[in-house]
C-alpha cells in the first residue's frame, strides 16, 4: 500500500480486477472503491450498469435518481445531486461519484463508491480525502 502523504487516504490497486481501493488513514479501514472503466467489473445500481458507460447514457438515470434522494434529515450539502470541480456528478447520499476515464476517443464512467463516513462529509472534503492519484490520473 502507498500512503499519499499529502492527503488522508492510502491507495492500493487491484490491477488484475480493475479496482482501486482507498483507505482511511485514521481508522485504517476501507473508505472508497473506484472501478476502472475499461478493465473493472460491471457494477449496477437498481439494475442500471454504471461501469464503462458513456456519461450521456447515464444522464437521465442520474437526474431521475437524484430527484428521489431528497431527504430532509440529511445535511443540505449531501442531499440530491451535486457536481464536483471537474463536472462529475456526486450522489453523496448513495455514496457515489461518477467520474470519467479516458478510453480512446471517449470518456467512460468510472464510479467511485464512498463509505458513509466519507460521503457524509460533503463534496468539498471528497477531493481532500481521496488522493491526488485518483483525480489526476483519470
Amino acid at each position: 500500500m502507498a500512503w499519499d502523504t499529502k492527503e488522508y487516504a492510502r491507495w492500493f490497486p487491484f490491477d488484475r480486477v480493475g479496482i482501486d481501493t482507498y483507505y482511511d488513514q485514521e481508522t485504517q479501514t476501507l473508505a472508497a472503491v473506484a472501478v476502472d472503466a475499461c478493465r473493472g467489473p460491471q457494477v449496477s445500481l437498481d439494475g442500471v450498469p454504471l461501469v464503462g458507460r458513456l456519461p450521456s447514457e447515464l444522464e437521465a438515470w442520474i437526474e431521475r435518481t437524484a430527484s428521489t434522494l431528497e431527504d430532509p434529515t440529511l445535511p443540505e450539502y449531501v442531499d440530491g445531486l451535486r457536481f464536483g470541480p471537474r463536472g462529475e456528478p456526486y450522489l453523496l447520499s448513495l455514496g457515489l461519484v461518477l467520474r470519467c476515464q479516458q478510453n480512446g476517443d471517449h470518456a467512460r464512467c468510472r464510479p467511485v463508491f464512498l463509505a458513509p463516513r466519507w460521503a457524509m462529509r460533503g463534496q468539498e472534503w471528497i477531493e481532500d480525502l481521496i488522493p491526488d492519484r485518483e483525480w489526476l490520473t483519470y
